[in-house]
């Protein structure tokens, strides 16, 4: 029997090709890439594609991706969801975290609280895919300023779950959906 009229050397051969393609495509993207950032643990997230639309603008450095027209609010999922997760504000100085809280509870607490959201950021996961979008609001509670940051996280199979946080807000140094945007537009190493 020749080789070439053998089932299994034409499995072989397909599975062979298969093989060589994803590996050639993998590293054409590697080379190819102008929007990307390595996590530094072999993870690279790459936002080419996204950049190339012209609604999306990349941040090299924290792997944002920021539309550059607001997301509207999920309104619809937030009204039916149940229960919020709060979620870990470890960057919070002891001081602030159960001030933090409280500024949190008030707010989520208030009637329709959620249609004052405006979105800040989106993000991309390890396989370079949209995983969440970032809203957030201004409050004062307590005397304080807070911004009240939701996290809509999706899921593979389109299901969101939300997670809350809040930290002191200072006008000058967050970094709200204007600044975000000019922010990643001098991340990367091309223009976007």
């Amino acid at each position: 029997m020749i080789p070439c009229q053998s089932k299994g050397f034409w499995i072989t051969l397909a599975i062979s090709t298969a093989l060589l393609l994803i590996t050639a495509n993998h590293y054409f993207r590697v080379m190819t890439s102008a929007f990307k950032e390595d996590m530094g643990n072999g993870v690279v997230i790459y936002a080419d594609e996204y950049v190339k639309t012209g609604n999306w603008v990349f941040n090299c450095r924290n792997s944002r991706l920021i539309s550059r027209t607001p997301l509207s609010t999920p309104l619809a999922e937030l009204e039916s969801t149940k229960k919020l997760s709060i979620g870990d504000m470890f960057y919070l100085k002891n001081s602030d975290k159960q001030p933090a809280l409280n500024a949190l509870t008030a707010t989520i607490e208030t009637r329709d609280w959620y249609k004052n959201l405006r979105y800040l950021y989106s993000a991309l996961d390890e396989d370079s895919n949209l995983n969440s979008h970032m809203f957030y609001l201004i409050t004062q509670h307590a005397g304080r300023s807070w911004a009240v940051e939701v996290d809509q996280l999706i899921d593979y199979s389109g299901k969101s779950r939300f997670e809350v946080y809040a930290t002191p807000y200072d006008a000058e140094t967050y970094v709200d959906h204007a600044k975000a945007l000019q922010i990643a537009a001098k991340s990367c190493p091309a223009p976007q």
